[in-house]
């Protein structure tokens, strides 16, 4: 395994009103040396802070994660820094992620300059096979930044990420607010990268084709919480957590009736805590991920 992470915990809470949220509870997952894990819910599930706490962009309350046996937050950011260059990440909001005024060229001299030791004349050279390589033209290299399209943007933080060549990215919904034909080519691309690096990924996304495209397993999260876990093919044709059957066929929805205090998250959107009689166990006991089958664990007392 490239990355392991064990039970992480992080809450947010409000500076103003003193609201807390968990965003991530008791979430471990692993992710094989050139593979890729599908990471899957719906907006504000905790995938992207799962993404963010993987590299280190913040700190989990509790928990660890290993790279290569290495517990990355443990480390103080004078060691940190040099590990860095192993991972990186895809960032969801591209334009937030550049500064606009900057010309293309520069925003990757700086990530080569930061981890990698080039002479100048190696360093255009760099920038310009990192262009070509996520199919834009030489001439775009000085282009400022925010004159980019959005499909140009994210080929921009493609090639940023790939510049030190990382052995682990984060890809936090690379693919949304493309158009088609452009997902294809960035999905497409993501693949030729990884069967040439065999770089290690963790594709955050809603567009569950991509993610069986893309993926080898697929980690399925709600509220903060891994609730099924599986290689694709398996979630694909068998799935056993009522949330994952709602995902992969939307027909089978129940209202929701509130969010639920204790006991299962997803109880009150559950079919089968319904034709179960509402058992009192799915409100007194939270599910915990257990292996059902070889390699398929799922949260749900009655799956």
């Amino acid at each position: 395994m490239l990355v392991e992470a064990e039970h992480l915990y992080k809450r947010f809470t409000e500076k103003r009103t003193k609201r807390a949220a968990d965003a991530c509870v008791d979430v471990s997952l692993v992710i094989e040396h050139g593979k890729t894990l599908g990471l899957v819910g719906e907006s504000g599930c905790g995938k992207t802070t799962v993404g963010r706490i993987l590299l280190r962009l913040i700190d989990p309350d509790s928990g660890s994660v290993l790279l290569d046996s290495c517990d990355v937050t443990r480390l103080k950011e004078n060691q940190l820094r040099p590990m860095r260059k192993r991972f990186q990440m895809i960032f969801q909001e591209s334009s937030s992620a550049f500064n606009p005024r900057m010309k293309v060229s520069d925003a990757l001299k700086e990530s080569l300059r930061l981890y990698r030791r080039y002479k100048p004349r190696e360093l255009k050279s760099r920038a310009d096979f990192l262009l070509s390589r996520v199919n834009l033209s030489r001439g775009s290299a000085e282009n400022f930044i925010g004159n980019l399209s959005g499909g140009e943007l994210k080929r921009l933080d493609i090639a940023r990420a790939l510049s030190i060549e990382p052995e682990f990215i984060v890809a936090d919904e690379p693919l949304a607010l493309l158009d088609m034909s452009i997902q294809s080519q960035i999905a497409n691309l993501l693949l030729d990268i990884q069967r040439e690096k065999e770089i290690s990924l963790l594709f955050i996304s809603h567009d569950l084709r991509m993610v069986e495209m893309l993926s080898h397993s697929v980690a399925v999260m709600y509220m903060g919480r891994i609730l099924e876990y599986a290689r694709i093919s398996v979630i694909r044709e068998r799935p056993l957590h009522p949330y994952t059957r709602y995902l992969w066929n939307p027909e089978t929805a129940s209202v929701l009736a509130g969010l639920p205090e204790g006991g299962c998250v997803y109880r009150s959107r559950c079919g089968l805590y319904e034709e179960s009689g509402s058992p009192t166990r799915c409100i007194r006991e939270t599910p915990v991920l257990i292996e059902k089958e070889k390699g398929h664990l799922v949260a749900c007392h009655f799956a």
